[in-house]
This record gives structure tokens, sequence and C-alpha cells, in this order.
């Protein structure tokens, strides 16, 4: 009797564990459920200690583009490609903020908090940065268009894939809005993780 209650569940478990390889591991290397919780109590403890290194850079204007590297980085939600814009309708401007891609990302060992100053140039120099902070067009949202209408428009000129977005209201009447493509080897990171931590930005100036 005993044998046969385990087998439905062995059957369960071996469903669960093929359906977190096809989520999460779509080249077929398959993730054990404690690696699983292993990464994530990774993600949750990068996002945990950024609020007291956002303190520490109190002062310089570009603390934004630290936060997004941070979110992106491997021990956090690991993005390939994201991009950071503010929507002001009552100035009738869509601006770029900060835009990361990983090719193009800082050393990913190095403690950019600890040397701000050679991040910040690095950030200056990279193409996809400059390229979101280039990005001016006119309020997509004052002219009744949709936040799915600001993302089709980013994306296409990002050339970000399969694009996911979170959006939210900031002071003064700015709407931000995060499109993001996933690397494709970790989806451990769920739409509130994420929403959560880009609540951070509104600790941020927007430059």
């Amino acid at each position: 009797m005993e044998g046969v209650l385990l087998l439905p569940f062995t059957l369960w478990y071996h469903d669960l564990v093929k359906l977190f390889t096809k989520l999460f591991n779509p080249k077929g290397f398959v993730m054990k459920p404690e690696a699983i919780l292993q990464q994530k109590n990774k993600m949750l403890h990068h996002l945990s200690c950024l609020p007291r290194k956002i303190v520490q850079l109190h002062g310089h204007e570009n603390v934004t583009e630290f936060v997004i590297h941070e979110l992106c980085h491997e021990q956090c939600f690991n993005l390939e490609k994201a991009a950071y814009f503010v929507d002001n309708p009552d100035f009738d401007c869509l601006k770029g903020v900060v835009g990361y891609w990983r090719a193009q990302a800082y050393d990913p060992g190095a403690d950019i908090w600890q040397n701000p100053d050679t991040f910040t140039v690095h950030m200056q120099s990279s193409p996809f940065n400059q390229k979101v902070r280039g990005m001016v067009r006119a309020s997509i949202r004052a002219h009744g268009g949709s936040d799915q209408d600001i993302v089709n428009a980013v994306a296409t000129d990002l050339e970000i894939k399969d694009p996911g977005y979170s959006c939210w209201n900031m002071k003064n009447d700015n709407h931000g809005i995060f499109v993001y493509e996933k690397s494709g080897c970790q989806g451990l990171c769920s739409d509130e993780d994420i929403a959560n931590g880009l609540s951070l930005l509104s600790l941020c100036p927007v430059f």
C-alpha cells in the first residue's frame, strides 16, 4: 500500500523537475531544487544590501546607473539587456535614463560601489547606455498611448528580444518603465521580485 501511495508522488516530482528544466534551462541543464533555492537566496541578499549602498553614494547624480547595473547582475535578476525610461506627460517627454547590456557591462567581479568614478567613466563610454540616454521623444502616455506602446517602440530600437516590462508611478507625475530581456539561462525572478527591486529607483535622482 505504501508503494502505491509513493508512486503518484514520484511521478509528480519528475513532472516538476521537467517543468523547471523547460522554464529555467532551455538548453537542457537541470538545476536541482536546492540549487534553485540557493540562487533565490543570493538574489534576495543582493537586493537587501542595495539600500545601504545607495545611501553611501549620496551626492552622486548617476546613482540610478549603479542600481540598474546591480539589478541586472547575475547574482540578482540575471538580465541580458535592460533599459529604464521616464515618461512625463506634463512635459510631453519620454526620456531614456539608463541602459544595460551584459556584453558591455562593467567587470562583474569588481565592486562598483568602491570604485564609483571608474564605473561612471565606464558607463559614459558604453554605446548601449549612451544610445538609451540619447532616446528622447514625445510622451506616449500624454497622447493616449499605453505602457505596451512604449515597450514596443523602445524594444524595437534597442533590439530587445521577447521584452518584459515593469512600470510604476513616480513623484512629479513621472511614470517609470523598465524594459528588459531575460538571459534565458535563469528564470528565477518573478514579476513581483523585479517590481520590488525597481522600487529602489525611487531613492535615486533622475539625471
